[in-house]
């Protein structure tokens, strides 16, 4: 493989294209708008528990008892689920659109990763807190984030920045932790008798206990006793020894006391109302951003606590839209309280209480500030953790709780059900009341403002404008994260280090040609307006390009989904990407877009690294050479059929050379977490002409023997000299 220099510019170049006749099954179209609930059939998740908090399985339609408004409807269709299984998307987008799936087949589901969102309450954490959050995270990244797996880590506070978006690479993810930071929490009261927050809510919603006892501290500040053997000097007009009668200061009358208590929580209140309503906002606009992107999506709410003051805020009708939105979007929340063991979070409990009014009304604090975590828990069909030790095992027993849940469908029946406004919906196993049995408390019908989508606070994305000569249906599409799928488009990204250019960044596009626009007559050729952005970690452009491709009409209608592949090479610096393609085609409209993340490492460290992995290497003929002299075409989507052969290539950089590099491979072909194929120790042949800092590796792997389905290649390189093994993985379909 050959590399020429490629410029930074947004400048239009065709690096190859290549029809092939590779199978595309990329994504299915979605009509964009599709919600889970709609007039014609209404969908919900259950997790039915046994006593021991374990998934109840190989239960049957009959035996649940399923109630809307109170009144018993008869489900329409009914299946057990994996979550981030193949079928679950397949069920989501048939139901979408208000049909009744068919009835699924008796095979092993074919994983395809769960979507998980860490939000980080930022605004309500301490900084041990955050240091405890941190360090769960990154254990859940480093032991359980799949390949497979789209995780999100967002806050309120926006300090994530450009990161705050779904990432499939574990780099992102960390990266995205690394910036979660300690925010002093701005809500402090400074008087000589601290008033906490809690204590101010109480003051607000009139309690007579907590009020009285500030009033009371406050008039013993400004209304003390005087007597004469402090003072200074003889007093005024008696004898040296004289003691002067003692006397009262009149500063503060009890009305004037009262209406400062009063002010002084009520100004709390708003400070801790703004930062509070910050907190949910952005949780809502998570929430429906999030209901493009398939499948079941688990969600945990990381806080140290907040409180609802629902006198002067309406922050109840905000709870009930975030839980809409959750339902809507597929979304079931697990709290967890990060304060970890607690039972008293009080920090004036060693002050001066001889008539108990403080600790009276302190008793419900704690409780207090669970309420909102609970309720956005309880109301999805999730679960809240509170006084839990660690936060890992809390996200453990989340994840393995939702590992598996039963899909209900139900058609609206009576008009009750049918109108607008929250409909309440119970579900219960006949005959077993021992089992504990999740689900969404309601949703909203007919809402038109529960239906808005609006966007998640990611920091600004710099993309070109039209005066770069870019479409804008392009523009419009690259300018969302999320994939369009009317035009199915398959992206592939990939990095090797060249020598004397450094890292060099591949994108590659697949795009079908038999959905493509032909004229009227099917005979004329068709015109694809291509573009591309490059983002690194800040959210800034690093790179980009666009271009026009004409496809002409196949005449060989024995190939079957033909597609049309575009690369394009940038060179970059170390560090982390975003890439983002879209692809429009003029006769027909259908636009398609796609976005990955990547890591491009620093070779500088010295450290054994791996290039990415290339798959299914296929010669291009010379007539399809392109410029810079590439021979080999890879697979963009990663399908093969089964019974083909699956070819990978990769680089293998700082291997230890002295005397001569002694490098040992082990191959791994893993489904659904389990590994299929697992070769022996293979010697990595090294040709002592070739380069000792760009060691190639590549295999010829069977897959005769393989059933349909989704797999994980890993391959895993030792350099003996230095003891230190490197591992690369990537996911491919077997048809």
């Amino acid at each position: 493989m050959s590399f020429s220099p490629r410029s930074r510019r947004f400048v239009s170049t065709l690096i190859a294209v290549a029809v092939i006749a590779a199978g595309i099954v990329g994504q299915t179209p979605q009509d964009p708008d599709v919600i889970r609930i709609s007039t014609e059939l209404v969908q919900t998740g259950v997790v039915v528990l046994d006593k021991q908090g374990k998934f109840v399985p190989g239960l049957k339609a009959e035996q649940f008892a399923l109630k809307v408004e109170g009144k018993p409807v008869t489900p329409t269709f009914f299946e057990q689920v994996t979550a981030g299984s193949d079928r679950e998307q397949k069920l989501e987008k048939t139901v979408g659109r208000g049909e009744v799936p068919q009835t699924a087949q008796t095979t092993t589901p074919s994983y395809r990763g769960r979507t998980i969102i860490f939000f980080i309450d930022d605004l309500h954490l301490s900084k041990a807190s955050v240091e405890s959050t941190r360090k769960a995270m990154l254990e859940f990244v480093d032991k359980q984030m799949g390949v497979d797996d789209l995780v999100a880590v967002a806050s309120p506070s926006g300090q994530i920045g450009f990161l705050q978006k779904f990432a499939d690479i574990k780099p992102v993810v960390r990266a995205a932790v690394s910036r979660i930071a300690y925010r002093p929490y701005t809500v402090r009261d400074y008087e000589s008798v601290p008033m906490t927050e809690y204590q101010a809510l109480k003051i607000d919603q009139g309690d007579k206990d907590t009020a009285e006892y500030y009033i009371v501290e406050l008039l013993k500040q400004h209304n003390f006793k005087l007597s004469g053997g402090q003072s200074l000097g003889p007093p005024s007009g008696g004898p040296m020894n004289q003691r002067a009668a003692p006397r009262t200061n009149p500063g503060m009358n009890r009305e004037t006391a009262t209406r400062m208590v009063r002010d002084r929580a009520g100004l709390m209140m708003r400070q801790s109302e703004g930062i509070t309503a910050a907190t949910l906002t952005t949780l809502e606009s998570l929430m429906r951003s999030s209901s493009d992107l398939p499948g079941r999506k688990l969600a945990f709410f990381i806080s140290d606590g907040f409180f609802l003051n629902d006198r002067s805020t309406a922050f109840g009708d905000k709870m009930k839209r975030i839980t809409d939105a959750a339902v809507r979007a597929g979304v079931v929340v697990y709290s967890l309280d990060a304060r970890g063991m607690t039972s008293n979070i009080d920090a004036s409990s060693n002050r001066a209480d001889p008539t108990g009014r403080l600790t009276r009304s302190n008793l419900g604090e704690l409780a207090s500030s669970q309420d909102g975590m609970n309720a956005l828990a309880v109301d999805t069909g999730g679960k809240a953790f509170f006084n839990t030790g660690r936060l890992t095992e809390a996200v453990n027993a989340a994840l393995d709780e939702t590992s598996n849940y039963y899909l209900l469908a139900w058609r609206p029946q009576s008009e009750d059900q049918k109108t607008a406004g929250f409909k309440r919906v119970e579900v219960s196993v006949v005959g077993r009341p021992d089992l504990t049995v999740r689900l969404p408390r309601g949703f909203m019908m007919g809402d038109p403002k529960a239906s808005e989508k609006t966007s998640t606070p990611e920091g600004t994305t710099p993309l070109p404008t039209a005066a770069s000569g870019v479409d804008q249906t392009i523009l419009t599409a690259l300018a969302n994260p999320l994939s369009n799928s009317a035009l199915p488009t398959n992206l592939s990204v990939s990095f090797i280090d060249v020598p004397s250019s450094g890292p060099v960044l591949t994108i590659s596009t697949q795009m079908p040609t038999d959905l493509l626009g032909y004229g009227t007559d099917g005979k004329q050729p068709a015109s694809i307006n291509i573009g591309g952005v490059v983002l690194n970690d800040q959210g800034k452009q690093a790179g980009g390009f666009k271009n026009r491709l004409t496809v002409n009409p196949s005449t060989n209608t024995t190939v079957q989904n033909p597609g049309v592949i575009y690369s394009h090479k940038i060179p970059l610096k170390p560090g982390i990407y975003q890439v983002r393609v879209a692809a429009s085609d003029e006769k027909s409209g259908r636009v398609g877009s796609a976005a990955k993340w990547i890591e491009i490492p620093d070779l500088s460290s010295k450290k054994l690294t791996l290039s990415s992995m290339m798959l299914g290497g296929q010669f291009i003929g010379a007539e399809q050479k392109s410029a810079t002299g590439e021979q080999m075409q890879f697979s963009v989507d990663g399908r093969f059929p089964k019974g083909a052969n699956l070819n990978f290539l990769m680089f293998i950089y700082n291997a230890m050379s002295s005397p001569s590099p002694d490098l040992e491979a082990q191959i791994k072909i893993v489904r659904n977490g389990q590994a299929v194929v697992t070769s022996p120790i293979l010697k990595v042949p090294f040709d002592g002409a070739s380069d000792p800092t760009r060691i190639s590796y590549g295999a010829n792997v069977g897959l005769r023997t393989m059933p349909p389905g989704r797999y994980l290649l890993e391959v895993a390189i030792t350099d003996k000299l230095a003891k230190a093994t490197a591992t690369q993985q990537t996911a491919f379909d077997i048809e």
